[in-house]
C-alpha cells in the first residue's frame, strides 16, 4: 500500500491511495456493496437492490448502455453480509472459492475492495447460521473470509463501543479487541494489501486509553509495523450528533499524530451522506455508507447532496447524470419496472453519482491554493441550511483557519 498526500487545505488533505495496483483519489466514499446476496453467477450473485447496483458496477446489459463503473472505484463489503441470506453450505463454499475480482461476473472490475470484519453484528451473534450449516466466527475465520473475498483493505475483528457503555465495559471490549489484534497480525502476515487498525472512542481521552489497552498486549512498534491505516468506528449511533462527530474525527487526527500514525490514511466507518464535506474538511481520507441505498428504498431522490425530494415529485430532466439521461432508467424511476429492486436500484445509482460528484468538487477545492475555495464551498453548501450551518461554521473555524484567515 502507498498513501501520498498531494496537498492540504487546513486539516483537509488531498491524496492518492494505491493498493494492489488500484489507485483512489481521496477524500472519497466507499459505497457499501453486498457482493454475495444469496444468488448464483447468473444473477450476479443476487441480493435484491444490491444485485441491481452490481449490474451498474459491471455495466451489464440489464441497465442499458450508460457508463457507471467509474463510481465504483472503491467499494465496502463485510464478512457479516454472508448472514443476510439463508444460504446453504455449497453456496457458502462457492462464495469463498475464488476472489471477487477473479470471477467472470466481475471481470474487469477496477475497485479497491474494503472488507469489514462484521464486528458489530458478530458481537451479538458470533456465527454464520446457514440453512444446513453453521460457522463460528472468530478472528482467524474472519480473516480467512476476508482473504477469500480478495479484499484490498481489511480490519481486525473488533468489539465496538456503545454510547451507554460504562468505563469498565469499554475496557473489556478493548481487551477483547487487543486479543483479536494479536491473532490478526499473526494470521495475516502474508496478506497482500492494506491492514487498518480499528480505533474506538468519542474523544481523545477515550481513544488514547483504547490504544494504551491495545499496547499492553501488542507492543507499539509491532502495531505500527503491522498496520497501514486507521478505521475509526463506533460512531454510527452518534451519526446525527454532528458536534460529537466533529470532535471524534478531530481528536482522532490529533491522536494519530501523537502516536506516530499521522501519515496513515484515516477511514471513518459507517458515516457519510450529508456529513461527507465535514469529514473531508476534518481530514478523514475515506468513509463508507449505504445511505444512498436506504434513501432510495424510502423513495428519496437526491437533488443535491443536501437536498432530496420524493421520487414521485422528481424532475429527471434537471439532472444530467447517466441515470437521468437514460430513457430506460428514467422509465424505471417512474415506476415502470417489474421488480422494485430495479426502480430503487436506479434511484440509488443516481444518489451515489450525486455523492461522488460532490466529493470530486470538494477535492478540487482542496487542490486550490489556501483554504478560501473550501470555505466558500462550505458557505455555499450549508449557508441556507439551519440544521447544518452552525456545524459548518464550527468546522471552518476549527479546521480551515476561520473565515478571516
Amino acid at each position: 500500500m502507498q498513501f501520498e498526500v498531494e496537498t492540504t487545505a487546513g486539516d483537509a488533505r488531498l491524496g492518492i491511495l494505491t493498493i494492489n495496483g488500484e489507485s483512489l483519489s481521496t477524500p472519497n466514499l466507499f459505497p457499501v456493496m453486498n457482493f454475495y446476496g444469496g444468488g448464483a453467477k447468473t444473477s450476479v450473485y443476487g441480493g435484491g437492490i444490491h444485485r441491481t447496483l452490481k449490474e451498474f458496477m459491471i455495466e451489464a446489459d440489464a441497465v442499458g448502455d450508460g457508463s457507471f463503473s467509474e463510481y465504483f472505484d472503491a467499494t465496502m463489503t463485510s464478512v457479516s453480509s454472508l448472514t443476510d441470506y439463508n444460504i446453504n453450505k455449497d453456496r457458502y463454499d462457492d462464495y469463498l472459492d475464488k476472489p471477487i475480482k477473479e470471477r467472470e461476473a466481475f471481470e474487469g472490475l477496477e475497485s479497491i475492495i474494503f472488507a469489514d470484519s462484521g464486528g458489530f453484528k458478530f458481537l451479538n451473534d458470533g456465527a454464520i447460521d446457514g440453512s444446513d450449516f453453521e460457522v463460528e466466527m472468530d478472528q482467524e475465520t474472519i480473516y480467512e473470509i476476508q482473504e477469500a473475498f480478495g479484499a484490498d483493505i481489511i480490519v481486525n475483528l473488533d468489539h465496538p463501543i456503545a454510547p451507554d457503555d460504562t468505563h469498565d465495559d469499554r475496557i473489556r471490549k478493548a481487551e477483547k479487541t487487543a486479543q483479536n489484534i494479536h491473532k490478526f497480525l499473526t494470521v495475516s502476515r502474508e496478506f497482500e494489501g492494506a491492514k487498518y487498525l480499528t480505533l474506538h472512542g468519542y474523544n481523545y481521552s477515550m481513544m488514547d486509553e483504547f490504544l494504551d489497552v491495545i499496547t499492553d498486549s501488542v507492543p507499539e512498534g509491532v502495531l505500527r509495523e503491522g498496520f497501514d491505516g486507521i478505521a475509526l468506528g463506533s460512531l454510527v449511533p452518534k451519526k446525527d450528533n454532528r458536534s460529537a462527530l466533529i470532535q471524534a474525527v478531530t481528536d482522532c487526527r490529533e491522536l494519530m499524530a501523537d502516536w506516530g500514525m499521522g501519515d496513515w490514511p484515516l477511514h471513518v466507518l459507517g458515516i457519510s451522506s450529508r456529513a461527507a464535506p465535514i469529514l473531508a474538511a476534518l481530514g478523514a481520507d475515506t468513509f463508507d455508507s449505504s445511505t444512498h441505498i436506504h434513501n432510495a428504498i424510502n423513495g428519496k431522490y437526491y437533488q443535491s447532496l443536501m437536498e432530496s425530494t420524493m421520487i414521485d415529485d422528481a424532475d429527471f430532466s434537471e439532472c444530467d447524470c447517466p441515470v437521468c439521461r437514460s430513457d430506460l432508467l428514467v422509465e424505471r424511476m417512474n415506476g415502470n419496472a417489474e421488480y422494485q429492486k430495479d426502480i430503487s436500484g436506479a434511484v440509488a445509482m443516481h444518489n451515489l453519482i450525486i455523492t461522488k460528484n460532490e466529493l470530486q468538487t470538494i477535492r478540487q477545492c482542496i487542490r486550490a491554493d489556501g483554504t478560501e475555495a473550501l470555505v466558500d464551498y462550505f458557505e455555499d453548501t450549508f449557508g441556507g441550511d439551519k440544521t447544518m450551518r452552525r456545524y459548518a461554521h464550527q468546522v471552518v473555524n476549527k479546521s480551515l483557519g476561520g473565515y478571516f484567515a
